[in-house]
């Protein structure tokens, strides 16, 4: 997956020096990129510069930081890749739902791989990044909430956040990174495995009364 795109349109300005400076830093966004997606987990400022066909220097003026330059290309993978704000159909029977959601994660997950593996790198030297991981995950937990909201709506507040928390571990990032890489399992046969987990416990966890332990 090459991800494309810029939020901000420079075709239309008149200022010359704004459209090279706006240009300059797109490029080097996106070779970041690009060498994140060719399997760089922390791709250095000559790397990026040459690829960008800039020089280092030039780099250091639109960023003052490398760990500057990685939050943007973080940002902009987010904003491109998660379509956090595709409408979903919570009137759609739940199985449909859950076939859907497999899919989707599955392709999405399996192209932000190289993404993820960057971001755990790097956040150590660059704190923006672990804050957009950690945001991210709770744009794609609020998504879940959203794709089961009918069956949610009807637990009460201790067993919908119960439900939701298993939902959350089951199709999450981790999830995907644990069954590729840890239990090497190929993308169709992770895809299964998602698809047989959901059909087994998540329709039973949204369909079946919630029965809160006894406290002793």
């Amino acid at each position: 997956m090459k991800i494309v795109g810029f939020p901000i349109d420079v075709s239309r300005s008149q200022d010359g020096r704004i459209v090279r400076g706006l240009r300059t830093r797109q490029a080097l966004i996106q070779a970041t990129l690009d060498l994140i997606q060719a399997g760089d987990v922390e791709p250095t400022s000559a790397a990026i510069a040459t690829i960008a066909g800039v020089s280092s220097r030039a780099l250091f003026q639109h960023f003052t930081s490398l760990a500057d330059l990685y939050a943007a290309a973080f940002d902009l993978a987010v904003g491109r890749a998660f379509d956090l704000n595709r409408p979903v159909d919570a009137a759609a029977p739940l199985t449909n739902r859950i076939e859907l959601l497999v899919s989707d994660r599955a392709q999405l997950f399996e192209e932000w791989l190289p993404v993820w593996h960057f971001a755990e790198r790097v956040r150590s030297v660059a704190p923006a990044v672990g804050l957009g991981v950690a945001q991210l995950r709770r744009l794609l937990r609020e998504r879940l909430a959203g794709w089961f909201a009918t069956e949610l709506s009807n637990l009460d507040p201790g067993a919908r956040d119960l439900v939701l928390d298993s939902l959350d571990v089951a199709f999450g990032l981790d999830s995907w990174m644990n069954m590729r890489e840890q239990l090497r399992l190929s993308p169709v046969h992770a895809s299964r495995t998602w698809r047989f987990t959901a059909e087994a416990i998540v329709l039973q966890a949204l369909t079946v009364p919630y029965q809160p332990e006894a406290v002793a």
